[in-house]
């Protein structure tokens, strides 16, 4: 175990604030072999599918549309429309790096609002932005030698704008038709519909290294690649930021997420159940507001699972404790731990932070 993942995969206190009263995922007292872990994994999937549900898309044509292309510094840039239903297209960026490349190039899946912020970039102008650079993911990656992808959440193509847009006008709207057209699938369920198909589209490319994909989001962007990581074999990493891992750390009872079910007292799930369907693959949390000290015990919970596979350094916290933008410090220590967890050398945060 490297000398980070053994750091990071311990609480580095003892109070893990209030208990959160986690269902173990196996009996007390009974010793689990990695058989009785399959059999259970097969039966926790099941139940998260059922309550995320499905949709009733009939079958559409999937092609990209290529829209622009633009060379910046670092990188190519391709701008593309992505189908993502009949009569929806999601707002996708591949980054490419001008570097001579690894053959194959490790490849990041980086989910948001918009994708604009975490490509660092201004479509308009063409030009590199300052704004919130610590969250500029997509451009940290690229220039770490990443092929990379920033996708973008549903309501922004799904209606027009809202002619009142004030606070989650155009998240309500395009949640209503979604749901209305769907009517056996959830919020969540669409944000991860469309972060999925983003990433086929990456992994269809043959210069990515399938053994090296790691998904990263902030805040709704963490949420999205919390459950698309955790349920997409193909994404060997999550890095999450601080996206609120408890029920009520955040507002997963939003339309847009999973509603209200979630305060049904029969509510069989919580997210450690989630995160131990990620295991044996690594798992690295930035908490700072809406995650904190508790957020270990959903880690601990799932250790379990990641103790059979001997991979319990694949489970990381850094918790910045304050407040809910990263830090340059929990930036820079998550990719290392990445790094590692990829076997990649160590990247310079001089070079993908300042460059």
């Amino acid at each position: 175990m490297r000398e980070l993942s053994r750091r990071l995969s311990v609480p580095p206190y003892a109070d893990l604030g209030e208990d959160q009263h986690l269902k173990p995922l196996f009996p007390r007292g009974v010793e689990p072999t990695l058989a009785d872990w399959e059999r259970e994994r097969r039966a926790i999937r099941e139940q998260w599918d059922r309550v995320i549900g499905t949709p009733s898309y009939p079958e559409f044509d999937r092609a990209p549309e290529v829209v622009d292309t633009f060379e910046q510094p670092q990188c190519h840039v391709t701008i593309l429309r992505l189908p993502t239903g009949p009569d929806t297209r999601q707002l996708l960026l591949l980054l490419e790096p001008h570097d001579p490349p690894r053959t194959p190039r490790p490849a990041a899946i980086v989910p948001f609002y918009h994708p604009d912020l975490m490509a660092g970039l201004d479509l308009k102008a063409r030009q590199p932005i300052a704004e919130r650079s610590l969250v500029q993911f997509g451009a940290h990656l690229v220039r770490q030698g990443y092929v990379v992808v920033c996708g973008e959440a549903f309501p922004y193509n799904t209606v027009p704008e809202p002619e009142k847009n004030v606070g989650f006008a155009w998240w309500h709207a395009g949640t209503e038709k979604v749901l209305r057209d769907n009517p056996h699938w959830t919020g969540i369920g669409k944000l991860v519909w469309d972060t999925r198909l983003a990433t086929d589209f990456l992994l269809s490319r043959p210069d990515v290294d399938r053994e090296r994909v790691v998904i990263i989001g902030h805040s709704l962007g963490g949420k999205m690649a919390f459950y698309t990581g955790c349920l997409d074999e193909r994404i060997g990493a999550i890095i999450a930021s601080d996206f609120g891992i408890g029920w009520a750390f955040t507002n997963w009872d939003a339309p847009w997420y999973l509603g209200p079910q979630i305060h049904d007292p029969d509510f069989p799930l919580a997210h450690h159940q989630l995160l131990a369907l990620h295991a044996p693959r690594s798992f690295f949390l930035i908490a700072g507001h809406a995650d904190r000290p508790a957020s270990w015990q959903y880690l601990n919970a799932a250790r379990e699972a990641y103790r059979l596979y001997g991979r319990e350094d694949a489970l990381a916290i850094f918790d910045h404790a304050s407040g809910h933008q990263p830090t340059e410090e929990s930036i820079v220590a998550a990719y290392q731990w990445l790094a590692e967890q990829f076997d990649l050398p160590e990247p310079d945060p001089e070079r993908y932070l300042r460059a």
